[in-house]
């Protein structure tokens, strides 16, 4: 019993800590983030789907496809988990159940990061900036 008292401690403490930079890497990326590049595309980090505080959607705008009016290809609602240099996504409405790994990196200011291409942005870049618009939400 000595032993494990310690051990529940030492364990309350760590998990109390990895909270708390959880709930701080949430906080930062709350807000609307836009294309640097494109100026359209934005990801909106207040939207919260499926009660996961880990979702954003991507909004590319719409384009007419088969005489019909729908969102451009990558739109939508993605599950998102950060570790390190890497962002892991999942398409909400995607068939694939598995989560891909992209490159991440958050600004030191947090006012900008840069991502990996997981959609068909314009301009075709390996590694894209979206900076903060939305400055209400911090």
């Amino acid at each position: 019993m000595k032993t494990v008292l310690p051990f529940m401690f030492i364990s309350i403490v760590l998990l109390q800590f990895s909270c708390n930079k959880e709930n701080d890497e949430l906080k930062s990326l709350n807000g609307v983030w836009v294309h640097t590049d494109t100026k359209t595309d934005t990801i909106d980090f207040n939207t919260k789907m499926f009660t996961s505080k880990r979702t954003f959607e991507l909004k590319r705008g719409k384009e007419i496809r088969d005489d019909h009016e729908l969102p451009k290809m990558g739109s939508g609602f993605y599950l998102y988990e950060i570790k390190g240099d890497s962002i892991y996504l999942r398409d909400i409405i995607s068939s694939y159940g598995g989560a891909l790994s992209y490159y991440f990196k958050m600004d030191p200011d947090r006012r900008s990061f840069e991502i990996a291409s997981f959609a068909p942005f314009t301009g075709g870049l390996m590694v894209n900036e979206f900076k903060r618009i939305d400055k209400t939400s911090r």
